[in-house]
C-alpha cells in the first residue's frame, strides 16, 4: 500500500514537471531588437588544429559584420596557432591571444575566457567552441534577442557529424551517437523551459552571449572560480540571482550551433563528468528537484517490474506507465517541433532507458571523480 502511494506520488510529480516544461517552452519571448552593437566572439582553444579552420570559416561567413573574433590559444602544443595565423593574413578582425601558463587563481578555461574578455572591445560577448559550426546568421540571431533589459541570451547546440555517414558506423557507435544527440536535446529542453519560467538553470557555453556590462557587474567569474566548469550554467545562475537583467533563449533554427560529438564512449564519459561537476554548486532546492525528478523517472520505468514482484497493484502500475508514456509523448512531440531535433521517435524507449542509466551512473561521477579541461 505504501509503495502504491509512493508510485502514484512519483507519477503526479513527473506529470507536473512535464506540464511545467511544456508551459515554459510556450512562454519563451520572441521579441527582437534592431540595435547593432559591436560584438566580440570569443573561443577558447587548446590543441584544436583539426577543428579551428572549419570554425573560422563559419565565423568569416557571418551576416553580422560589426564584430571581432578573439581566439585564445591556451597552451596548445600542436598547430593551433599556425592555423589561426593563416586566417589572420586575410581577415584583419581575427585576434589571437596566447596563454603560455596555467593561472594561479582561475581554472584553465575560465582563465582563457577571462583573458579574452578583458582584451575585448564588444558590448556583446558571444561564445562558442573550437569544434562548432555556427551558421551564417548565428551572431545576428543572438544580437537580435538583446532587448534593452536583456543581459544574457542562450541557445541550442545539437550534436552533428558533418560530412560523415553514421549509417556506416558500427551498431554500438550509432546507438552512442543517437544517445549523445538525445541527451543534448533533453538538456536544451530543460534550459529553454527554465528560462521561459524566468528561472534560468542551464545553458551551454557553445551557444551563449551576454553583455560586457553584465560580466563586469558580477566581477567576472570570481564567484564561480571554485568550479573547473560552469562558465555557462553557473554564470547564468549568477545573472538570474544577483542582477536585474532578463535572460532570453533563442530557438530559431538559424541560431543553432552544431558541434562534433565525443569520438568514443570514454570521451563522452569524461566530458559529461566535467559538465556534471558544476552541479555540486547548484542551490540545494535545485539539487533536490533534479534528484526527485530523475528518481521518479527511474521508479516509473521500473513500475512493471514492481508489479511482477507484487510490490504494487495492477491499477497503480497502469497509471504509472501511462503517466510516463503520455507525458513524454506530449512533451517531446512539442519539443521536436521547437528544436527541429533529431528524429528519436523510433528509438525513444531505448533512449529513455539509456538516459536513466546515464543520470544514475555517470552523473554522480561529476561529484566525486577528478578531471581536467583538455588535459590541463
Amino acid at each position: 500500500m505504501i509503495i502504491d502511494i509512493l508510485l502514484l506520488l512519483a507519477a503526479a510529480f513527473y506529470l507536473l514537471v512535464h506540464f511545467g516544461l511544456l508551459e515554459g517552452l510556450k512562454r519563451l519571448d520572441y521579441s527582437r531588437t534592431s540595435e547593432q552593437p559591436f560584438v566580440s566572439v570569443i573561443v577558447a582553444a587548446r590543441n584544436e588544429e583539426k577543428n579551428i579552420p572549419e570554425l573560422l570559416k563559419c565565423l568569416m561567413h557571418q551576416t553580422y559584420k560589426q564584430c571581432e573574433i578573439i581566439i585564445v590559444n591556451d597552451r596548445s602544443n600542436d598547430g593551433t596557432a599556425e592555423r589561426i595565423a593563416d586566417f589572420q593574413k586575410n581577415y584583419s578582425h581575427i585576434r589571437l591571444i596566447t596563454i603560455a601558463h596555467l593561472s594561479d587563481d582561475m581554472p584553465a578555461k575560465k582563465n582563457a575566457l577571462r583573458t579574452a574578455i578583458e582584451a575585448s572591445k564588444g558590448e556583446i560577448l558571444c561564445f562558442t567552441d573550437a569544434d562548432c559550426f555556427p551558421p551564417p546568421r548565428w551572431i545576428e540571431e543572438l544580437v537580435n534577442s538583446f532587448q534593452p533589459d536583456v543581459g544574457l541570451v542562450a541557445g541550442y547546440s545539437p550534436y552533428r557529424m558533418p560530412g560523415q555517414d553514421t549509417s556506416r558506423a558500427g551498431s554500438s557507435s550509432r546507438v552512442l551517437f543517437k544517445f549523445i544527440a538525445y541527451e543534448e536535446f533533453r538538456a536544451a529542453l530543460w534550459a529553454a523551459s527554465s528560462i521561459g519560467w524566468n528561472l534560468g538553470w542551464l545553458c551551454t557555453g557553445r551557444n551563449l552571449a551576454y553583455r560586457r556590462t553584465v560580466y563586469d557587474e558580477l566581477h567576472g567569474f570570481e564567484k564561480i572560480k571554485m568550479s573547473i566548469s560552469g562558465d555557462d550554467d553557473l554564470f547564468l545562475q549568477l545573472v538570474r540571482r544577483h542582477t536585474s537583467w532578463k535572460i532570453h533563449y533563442v530557438k530559431t533554427q538559424e541560431s543553432f550551433v552544431p558541434t562534433l560529438p565525443p569520438m568514443n564512449f570514454w570521451s563522452f564519459v569524461e566530458q559529461r563528468k566535467r559538465h556534471f561537476s558544476a552541479a555540486k554548486y547548484f542551490t540545494l532546492p535545485m539539487m533536490l528537484f533534479f534528484f526527485f525528478y530523475h528518481g521518479s523517472n527511474v521508479v516509473l520505468l521500473l513500475s512493471p517490474l514492481f508489479f511482477l514482484v507484487h510490490f504494487v497493484t495492477l491499477p497503480v502500475m497502469v497509471i504509472a506507465c501511462a503517466a510516463k508514456l503520455l507525458s513524454d509523448i506530449v512533451l517531446f512531440k512539442y519539443s521536436y517541433r521547437t528544436f527541429e531535433a533529431y528524429p528519436f521517435q523510433y528509438t525513444f524507449i531505448l533512449m529513455e532507458v539509456l538516459y536513466i542509466f546515464y543520470n544514475s551512473l555517470i552523473g554522480p561521477l561529476g561529484f566525486f571523480r577528478k578531471f581536467a579541461w583538455k588535459q590541463s
